[in-house]
């Protein structure tokens, strides 16, 4: 008997290790990594965590690293320990990252008799192992090596993911379909209560582009809390998720999705806009979003200049037109007797709604991290004049970005005293 349990821990043995280096579908056998998502651009990767550490390398918004760790440092701000795509370990910071468990993008199916599963997106990197026709893989990004060949990142053990050139591959399932697991009764729910898709915006500023890309041209900016029409989802060159939406009345550009969300818009709740609440939507109105704007006799920064206006400020919108650079500018009822236009980028479009408006008058900013710096200027090199820390609420006055385009946020600090904050360490509430 004892003999026979030999043999049969032998078997058993065998077959994992046959199963771990052929083509057994191993993102079945393996859960996904935990990764951490880049939600600033650039972000610097350091041999340690602080901002003092040696500088190793650059890492983009929406780039996917390998979770390793995370720790504090300075000011107690959280650090995570990422393994990048070369194998090197390096540390970024929380301000511009996020932690996530990676579910995958899509997935993909070997259509050759045998694939090296390789460490590198290169056919000169390491072989880790083999897998054979059929093998089907989750994958989390895609890549192009020197000679332009797509990879797929995939799933290989439980610690390392590894990549399959995808001139061997096939994919089989798309993001959209591995978002749509709402079955049948869900989907005919929403249906028939003509529910539509939105793309709330949850950054600020956000570059709209005209194809899902980084490489794409931009065509405008975007701020968070406003809502577009969404009209297709797609994924770049480097797997970054994108959506469409409707930019403005006659053109569609497209967002980043780590910058943005899907929203859904309830028939309900557009029921409660009928009738009498439809007429006042009817007139759109123009609200300044920034101190001082230049109110123009035309469409263009050299045209003759009729004023200024100032934030919070609300007018008619009259029309839109597109300048030489294809910036969007707004035509309003600058006095009783005299139209202007301003800067699309230092206004945005809102409906004529007294209870909304009355209800947003006010905003307020709650800090989300501790201890978060206080200082006299939109500069982490300014004097500080203290500190404060999460769930405490202040009166937002106006914003500004430093010399490295970061957005800083001023704030009534005490009853005398106006102070800046860091964008990343706060958001916006009503008060």
């Amino acid at each position: 008997m004892i003999t026979l349990n030999k043999n049969v821990k032998k078997i058993i043995a065998a077959a994992l290790v046959s199963a771990l280096f052929t083509g057994m579908s191993v993102s079945t056998v393996f859960a996904s990594p935990k990764y951490v998502k880049i939600t600033g651009n650039p972000v610097a990767v350091r041999e340690d965590a602080g901002t003092s550490a040696k500088f190793i390398k650059q890492v983009h918004n929406g780039n996917q690293l390998i979770y390793v760790s995370e720790k504090n440092a300075d000011n107690d701000v959280r650090w995570y320990q990422v393994k990048l795509s070369d194998g090197a370990i390096g540390w970024v910071t929380s301000v511009y990252s996020e932690t996530i468990d990676e579910k995958y993008v899509g997935k993909v199916e070997v259509n050759t008799k045998l694939l090296n599963i390789r460490s590198e997106a290169s056919l000169t990197s390491e072989i880790l192992g083999t897998t054979k026709m059929g093998s089907q893989f989750d994958y989390f990004s895609v890549a192009k090596d020197s000679s332009n060949q797509l990879w797929y990142l995939v799933q290989y053990n439980s610690e390392q993911t590894a990549w399959l050139l995808g001139t061997y591959c096939k994919v089989i399932k798309e993001i959209s379909k591995s978002d749509n697991k709402t079955d049948n009764k869900t989907d005919n729910k929403k249906d028939t209560s003509n529910s539509a898709k939105s793309v709330e915006i949850t950054a600020t500023p956000v570059n709209v582009r005209d194809k899902g890309s980084i490489a794409g041209n931009k065509i405008g900016k975007t701020y968070k809390g406003q809502t577009y029409e969404y009209l297709a989802s797609g994924i770049d060159e480097k797997g970054q998720l994108w959506y469409k939406i409707q930019f403005t009345s006659e053109k569609a550009g497209w967002v980043l999705s780590t910058l943005s969300k899907i929203v859904n818009s309830e028939s309900k709740a557009d029921n409660k806009t009928d009738n009498k609440t439809d007429n006042k939507k009817e007139t759109k109105q123009i609200e300044i979003t920034q101190s001082p704007v230049n109110v123009r006799t035309s469409a263009s920064t050299s045209s003759k200049k009729l004023g200024t206006t100032s934030k919070g400020k609300k007018y008619t919108l009259l029309a839109t037109k597109k300048d030489s650079k294809k910036r969007t500018w707004y035509q309003i009822q600058f006095t009783k007797d005299q139209k202007g236009w301003v800067l699309g980028t230092l206004a945005k479009e809102i409906t004529s709604d007294t209870k909304t408006d009355t209800k947003t008058e006010t905003k307020m900013l709650e800090i989300t991290q501790s201890p978060v710096n206080v200082r006299t200027s939109a500069s982490t090199s300014s004097k500080k004049l203290g500190t404060t820390s999460k769930g405490k609420k202040y009166t937002y006055l106006a914003t500004q970005k430093d010399s490295n385009d970061k957005i800083w946020y001023q704030i009534q600090y005490t009853k005398d005293i106006k102070g800046w904050v860091l964008g990343s360490f706060v958001k916006t509430v009503s008060a």
